[in-house]
């Protein structure tokens, strides 16, 4: 049973979402939109459907590489968990998914349910800071729309992460005094209880990150690759509607478009997906706006049923008890 903060949570994020399409409407023709996905053969989505498997997989391949050093856990199953948790961000965006994964990893090899969930949104850390180094580099290179103060904004987000993620790793005696003096700083003693706690319990966790040189090379490359896979759903989306695309652009469009999930959405993304396509792909590379819509909805449509099916079938495949999982899940999310 969802709590009732959880329910809050997902109310306001689908008034947003409902708001975001009425803000939609107003730039596209849904007449157009729907005759142009109406047109499309249905075989030429075959290898939309095929990136989107090799993008599940290449991101449980990174999981399984980052938690290497922690348990030894078959590939197929990260797959299937993968699966899993695609499915309820999908249809529960509150990061449910990615609580589930922790939950699941303790109720299935005993790991601290605390720390896996740590590890899991460390896993989607290391994915974050690739998606901005990879689009502060494409931004230079890629003529956009967008004002050169956003692309400077997003390379010192970049650095300031990657900064403080060293010392995490790296120098941790010093981020812990760092935190320490941070805390000091702090007037409320309950949130300074709270702060300490978490802080000391971030740099516990960050020392899975602390790998040789080579694992992570290898996660990064591996991210490198998901979001070409990504890069490349769009590219054959707008093939099957009969306009070809730059790749480059296509895939510096998915990283745009990684960014904007940290926004909340409505259940199913309805909303929030239509409007960051219209933004990615409208405003920063200059598309006709229906066009880009036309994309953007057969995308939404298409990953709706793979996720819904991949999904169901990685339940089934992990033979996983819902009872227990979304008890613990949503509960804590």
């Amino acid at each position: 049973m969802l709590s009732t903060r959880n329910l809050l949570k997902i109310l306001f994020n689908t008034i947003i979402g409902v708001a975001l399409i009425l803000i939609w409407l107003r730039f596209v023709n849904i007449r157009e939109i729907f005759t142009a996905i109406s047109q499309v053969n249905p075989v030429l989505l075959l290898p939309m459907i095929l990136f989107m498997f090799l993008s599940a997989f290449l991101r449980a391949a990174r999981l399984k590489i980052f938690l290497s050093e922690i348990k030894k856990i078959p590939l197929l199953e990260l797959i299937f968990l993968n699966g899993f948790a695609m499915m309820l961000n999908f249809f529960i965006p509150i990061r449910a998914g990615e609580i589930a994964k922790g939950v699941y990893l303790n109720t299935k090899y005993g790991l601290n349910l605390g720390r896996s969930v740590i590890w899991i949104f460390l896993d989607r850390f290391v994915d974050f800071l690739v998606v901005l180094i990879l689009a502060a580099t494409l931004l230079f290179i890629i003529p956009t729309s967008l004002n050169i103060t956003f692309i400077i904004i997003i390379t010192i987000i970049f650095f300031i992460g990657l900064f403080l993620t060293f010392l995490m790793v790296y120098k941790a005696l010093f981020a812990k005094k760092l935190f320490k003096f941070l805390s000091h700083l702090l007037i409320e003693k309950h949130v300074k209880i709270y702060f300490e706690r978490f802080s000391g319990f971030i740099l516990e966790a960050f020392v899975v990150l602390k790998r040789h040189p080579r694992d992570l090379m290898l996660m990064i490359l591996i991210t490198v690759l998901a979001y070409a896979a990504d890069g490349a759903i769009w590219y054959f989306t707008f093939l099957a509607l009969g306009h070809g695309q730059n790749f480059i652009n296509m895939y510096l469009g998915q990283l745009l478009s990684a960014l904007t999930y940290l926004i909340p959405a409505a259940p199913g993304y309805i909303g929030s997906a239509e409007a960051s396509g219209l933004v990615i792909l409208s405003g920063v590379f200059g598309m006709d706006p229906n066009l880009a819509s036309s994309m953007t909805v057969l995308f939404h449509i298409t990953s709706a049923i793979f996720v819904l099916i991949f999904g169901l079938i990685s339940i089934f495949s992990l033979k996983i008890d819902l009872g227990v999982i979304f008890k613990k899940a949503l509960n804590r999310g």
